[in-house]
């Protein structure tokens, strides 16, 4: 449920501002780690890590956006919701939903495929986000106007016909492997057969500003959290792509970055194959309720 109590005028530009810099302390912590040994711990299985830099990095996130932003609420992947605060203005509820290191097994393995991801929603909708990939070298970032990567507009493009299409993914997944096993099982070799190729990068955030960025045609997951998506959705609808998402088990007009099942497309043009994998899973799990 939404926390309506601490109101905020801000603007979506104002939001996005604090952010990136946000994002941007982070990222400089980050990079300052020595990567080749870093420990790991265990959250709900081997798939499902977490490190003391993960902590760390949501820790600079929020003091920096609270800095910035007092009257607004917080749902961070390591350290849950935090309330709003004080100094409150008129308006409806700023959240904040961070995600300290998107991709944490690539980062722990001293790959450099994961993101800084921090989503802005003003009340249900979101207005603003910035994925900040701090070894790559690549911030990405919208709020009311075009999307942009490292400052530049990113240029509408179409989605490439499904037989030629590259999508990015980890669809299904373990998480889909442990809920729906047959239906897991089969969607995998069909999405494989029916584009052209399919790349996990290990990280949702980061797969879903390459969308935006139009270096894939289309990404998508069965099983979600709001922190992992909120600002991949924004940066994606921004730049011209198009996004479907479906309520798993939750209501059914839940905001879209807390329904746990989509696919985006880099252009307004669908992958049908990809929509209808994710239909069968939706109706799977409404037959199984």
């Amino acid at each position: 449920m939404m926390n309506t109590t601490m109101p905020s005028s801000r603007t979506p530009s104002e939001l996005l501002e604090a952010a990136i810099a946000a994002a941007h302390e982070a990222a400089e912590y980050l990079r300052a780690i020595d990567r080749s040994a870093i420990g790991r711990e265990y959250k709900t299985s081997s798939q499902d890590i977490v490190t003391i830099h993960d902590k760390a990095s949501e820790d600079i996130i929020v003091r920096s956006l609270l800095r910035a932003v007092p009257e607004a609420r917080i749902v961070g992947e390591e350290g849950g919701e935090r309330p709003a605060g004080g100094g409150a203005a008129d308006g409806p509820q700023v959240t904040f939903f961070v995600d300290p290191i998107d991709g944490t097994s690539n980062f722990a393995a001293g790959l450099p495929l994961f993101c800084i991801s921090i989503g802005v929603a003003i009340g249900e909708e979101l207005v603003a986000g910035v994925i900040d990939a701090p070894i790559l070298g690549q911030v990405f970032a919208a709020a009311d106007g075009p999307a942009t990567l490292n400052g530049e507009p990113i240029l509408p493009r179409s989605t490439r016909p499904q037989a030629d299409a590259l999508i990015i993914s980890g669809f299904p997944g373990p998480w889909i492997l442990r809920e729906r096993r047959d239906l897991a099982a089969a969607a995998g070799p069909r999405l494989d057969l029916g584009v052209s190729a399919v790349r996990h990068l290990g990280s949702a955030a980061l797969e879903l500003a390459y969308v935006a960025a139009g270096f894939a045609d289309a990404t998508g997951l069965g099983s979600i959290n709001a922190w992992d998506v909120a600002a991949g959705f924004h940066l994606v609808r921004q730049a011209g792509g198009s996004l479907r998402t479906w309520p798993g088990a939750g209501p059914a007009d839940a905001p879209e970055h807390e329904r746990p099942s989509y696919v985006a497309c880099t252009g307004p043009e669908r992958i049908e194959l990809f929509d209808e994998l994710m239909e069968e899973l939706q109706a799977a799990r409404d037959a199984g309720a």
